[in-house]
């Protein structure tokens, strides 16, 4: 039997571009992960942050440009104003969300809209025609992305081609069930990226889960991350939440990285040490 050199097995593998490093991990693609941060209970702080070491962007539902953070429009002219004289100044965000769930006034019952797709599309045309060079318009995210409120939108705005990724919130209680519902969505909007900018295994048994099913959630995170890298058609993820709000709000009860008192929860560890392998 004809030996071979240690050298001739590590070249061709190298050439291959496979790593023989011993110990060599896994990596999650640069800018997939990402973090939610809620305004209650102190929401965002650069202590919070810092302790959150995998993440690449982190976003909040209001306007800003703190470090590695993507700004959100809000939902009238004051902030469409701000927003043009972001994207036009001298320090442009690369990325901008804009409509946040303006088919669905939070805690509504019956359901109320905070902008109809006809008033969406007035509002942000101005933006749009003065958009700079530089920013990259993510498309609003619909509450209900099964209704009509997206399609009308860009119906009435013909402006389709002017955001750079589609968008999407999804809390389901199991992993099978959130990769149906991001594929369905993604069947019927697959032109561009898509942007998950919040996702969380909904408690749908109840609010308030006691105790916490921290393994379950474990699982549900690591699976959709490894999932989401391998689409190559996700770009990012936003994990919701960062910290601990009312453990009233079902779709985040049981998903919280860091507790009120900023102390990590079973979650951050595995969180900061996804491979998304």
């Amino acid at each position: 039997m004809r030996l071979t050199s240690p050298m001739s097995l590590v070249m061709p593998m190298a050439i291959l571009g496979i790593s023989t490093i011993q110990g060599a991990a896994a990596k999650c693609s640069d800018g997939l992960v990402n973090v939610v941060f809620n305004i209650g209970h102190g929401g965002y702080t650069k202590q919070r942050w810092e302790k959150i070491h995998s993440a690449s962007n982190w976003l909040t539902f209001n306007f800003g440009f703190d470090e590695k953070q993507i700004p959100m429009l809000g939902n009238n002219k004051t902030a469409v104003d701000d927003a043009i004289d972001a994207v036009n100044g001298p320090n442009p965000p690369d990325f901008m969300l804009t409509f946040n769930e303006p088919d669905n006034l939070y805690g509504s019952h019956p359901r109320k809209v905070i902008l109809q797709p006809e008033e969406a599309a007035n509002l942000i045309k101005p933006l749009l025609r003065r958009r700079g060079n530089h920013t990259k318009f993510i498309a609003p995210v619909p509450a209900f992305e099964k209704l009509t409120w997206l399609p009308e939108f860009f119906g009435n705005c013909s402006c389709q081609d002017a955001f750079s990724a589609y968008n999407v919130h999804i809390y389901n209680k199991t992993v099978d069930e959130a990769i149906t519902r991001i594929n369905a969505f993604h069947q019927k909007w697959n032109d561009k990226p898509l942007w998950i900018t919040e996702i969380a295994p909904g408690q749908y048994t109840g609010a308030c889960p006691n105790p916490v099913p921290w393994n379950h959630t474990t699982e549900f995170m690591r699976d959709i991350f490894a999932w989401g890298e391998r689409t190559e058609w996700i770009h990012k993820i936003f994990w919701n939440s960062a910290n601990e709000i009312s453990c009233g709000d079902t779709n985040v009860a049981a998903s919280f990285l860091l507790d009120f008192n900023d102390n990590p929860t079973p979650l951050l560890d595995p969180f900061n040490k996804l491979t998304c392998s």
